[in-house]
């Protein structure tokens, strides 16, 4: 690949990871709004918080079936130039969808009242049953987003569906400033259903615009339909793997009464720091698999190499940042009101510490699978899902007695660290990425990581004026510029693509 077109690509990923950071950060806004206002101690927050989790997770479980298994067929098809066909799957695969989904949404109201007993024991059964009947159809808006983000993102258009979480954000603001007196959690429960509501709903325009038409069809017989039901199988079981021990940790932390602080410290690692891993991965996955199709083997490593790179310079530094101002970071969110100790601030920031160093793993483990799936393999993420799955859930049993809440987050990079590890050892013997520029790359960038970091925890040792926001905002400023100045000194190469596309 040019230096040129690798530029373009590393430039389209930061744009899309800027505006999924825009809309995501809207979102965080509203739920910061809601843990300080109703605490995290809150009953009523614990049980809003999990029933939020379950549909999330379904969800979760096809929305990765229908992207990683998705994208790649339809672009085979485009690739093949079989432009009948490929509208036809995309036909199939909204209705089939849609099926699965009522039927999926149906059964979880059904069987509310059992998963909350399950789930909740001693505590309030009749709450979390209401929560999770009114949050279950958010599984359908979630399942028509993927796919619309799935066909936008084929077609080369990256920056709406990164945008996708922003009116939901507003939403949920809106209704913490105008309406959470009078309503409470009840009222926020359906304010988020609205929320998730407007995510497909703002891509059906741009979904038109590509001049596709939706006509019903239902044919399971059709031999692409066929090719990728034999696909998700492999990815249903990988995903619902990795689901299933988040699920599992959150139980737990449900009946430890630390649900909602936990989801809070985990939300704000994951959503901001994979937020740049999918943005890369929305960019780079399409033309994997165009690649591939197209049997061009030595672009396909050299995309790998490059989305690797510029995932590692995105997540390197700021899950770093994450466990660097941990503490400084809660005080700053949680803080903003009286409060009245119904935040744990040392407990928050401990948690958020142990997930920002799990993401480092879950980010190398998100791209690899990737990486499978683009040549369609989704046996291989499949093996490894169920790994870590096991993983975590032994290491969270054998964790608990000692460590409490910090046995989920522990647990969690354990069995990540496990999987990314296993996964990109047989990446490698595949495509053999690992080379020696490769290698060079990662140095350069752990060095200006290493020289960040300490300029950071001078700043932040210093203490100039002790403030929250100054405490805060002061080394964070200081870090991000060291950053950028030592991967310039550096030569990093990521940061010299993002700069030739500024200033071409």
């Amino acid at each position: 690949m040019s230096g040129k077109a690798k530029t373009t690509e590393n430039r389209s990923a930061s744009d899309v990871a800027a505006i999924s950071l825009g809309g995501r950060f809207l979102t965080f806004v509203g739920n910061t709004m809601f843990v300080g206002r109703f605490g995290t101690a809150n009953p009523l927050l614990n049980a809003f918080t999990f029933a939020l989790l379950l549909p999330n997770v379904i969800f979760t479980v096809l929305g990765a079936a229908l992207n990683a298994v998705m994208i790649p067929v339809y672009n085979s098809l485009r690739a093949e130039e079989k432009q009948e066909d490929a509208k036809k799957f995309i036909d199939n695969v909204i209705s089939i969808s849609f099926v699965l989904l009522v039927i999926l949404v149906t059964a979880g109201i059904v069987a509310a009242p059992w998963i909350a007993q399950i789930a909740q024991g001693d505590g309030d059964v009749a709450y979390l049953t209401f929560a999770l009947r009114v949050l279950m159809p958010v599984m359908i808006f979630f399942g028509f987003g993927a796919i619309f983000q799935g066909l936008l993102q084929s077609h080369g258009v990256f920056r709406l569906p990164a945008f996708v979480s922003a009116p939901g954000g507003v939403i949920l603001i809106l209704y913490m400033i105008f309406l959470s007196e009078r309503f409470g959690v009840n009222g926020l429960i359906f304010a988020t259903a609205l929320g998730f509501f407007t995510q497909p709903l703002i891509m059906i325009n741009a979904v038109r615009r590509l001049g596709y038409r939706y006509k019903f069809s239902f044919d399971l017989k059709d031999k692409n339909i066929r090719a990728a039901g034999m696909l998700c199988v492999p990815v249903v079981i990988s995903a619902a793997s990795y689901q299933m021990h988040f699920l599992f940790g959150h139980t737990i932390a449900l009946r430890l009464g630390t649900t909602a602080i936990m989801n809070y410290a985990q939300q704000l690692v994951l959503v901001f720091i994979l937020t740049l891993v999918y943005a890369v991965a929305a960019v780079y996955l399409p033309k994997l698999s165009t690649l591939w199709a197209k049997a061009d083997k030595a672009g396909y490593n050299e995309n790998l190499k490059n989305a690797m790179l510029f995932t590692i310079f995105l997540v390197l530094p700021a899950a770093c940042g994450f466990f660097l101002l941990r503490f400084e970071i809660m005080d700053f969110l949680l803080n903003w009101r009286e409060n009245d100790g119904v935040v744990d601030i040392q407990m928050a920031g401990n948690l958020m510490g142990l997930y920002a160093v799990a993401v480092i793993a879950i980010s190398f483990k998100e791209v690899a699978d990737r990486a499978f799936y683009s040549v369609k393999d989704s046996k291989t993420p499949a093996i490894f899902g169920v790994i870590i799955m096991a993983v975590n859930i032994i290491a969270t049993l054998l964790l608990v007695p000692a460590l409490g809440a910090y046995a989920m987050p522990v647990a969690y990079g354990i069995a990540a660290l496990t999987g990314s590890v296993g996964l990109l050892t047989i990446l490698q013997m595949r495509t053999r990425f690992l080379d020696f520029p490769f290698i060079l790359e990662l140095a350069k960038t752990a060095c200006a990581t290493a020289i960040t970091i300490a300029a950071a925890f001078f700043v932040l040792s210093v203490q100039f004026i002790d403030t929250a926001i100054v405490n805060l905002f002061l080394p964070a400023f200081v870090g991000v510029g060291v950053y950028f100045m030592a991967a310039y000194v550096l030569k990093i190469s990521a940061l010299k693509q993002l700069l030739g596309r500024v200033f071409e």
